[in-house]
């Protein structure tokens, strides 16, 4: 899979694309057996990022520098992580908002299958997600 594809907002044509169409863009890239993702967010220098930190608060987002952005888990079927559908609601409720920014998927796992966990761990910079 091509993730710079999945590193955009603007669609080929240039004109702006909000974050819940790049959500659903992104979705369709995936792999059919896709189980966990790590997703970024990063919001324009001029948005406020407190408010936009609120609004996707079900998305346990976690600030892991001091850009204004944030990462959040998704599961698809189990495990820790917000599922698809709270992440539009969350990407559309961003967009009415007026929050522009950049979706970006860091990581992809398929055919997973934990036994005794939630899930993947993810270690970005010493932390774990």
């Amino acid at each position: 899979m091509d993730k710079a594809h999945l590193d955009s907002s603007l669609p080929a044509d240039g004109t702006a694309q909000t974050l819940t169409a790049a959500w659903d863009d992104l979705l369709k890239e995936l792999p059919e057996d896709w189980s966990h993702l790590l997703v970024e967010i990063e919001l324009q220098c001029e948005e406020p990022y407190e408010p936009a930190a609120l609004i996707v608060s079900a998305l346990n987002p976690q600030r892991c520098d001091p850009r204004a952005a944030f990462r959040f888990r998704v599961g698809r079927e189990f495990g820790y992580g917000a599922s698809t559908q709270i992440v539009r609601h969350c990407l559309s409720q961003l967009d009415e908002a007026r929050g522009e920014g950049r979706l970006r998927l860091l990581q992809v796992l398929s055919q997973r299958r934990p036994v005794a966990t939630q899930g993947p761990v993810w270690r970005l910079g010493g932390r774990s997600l």
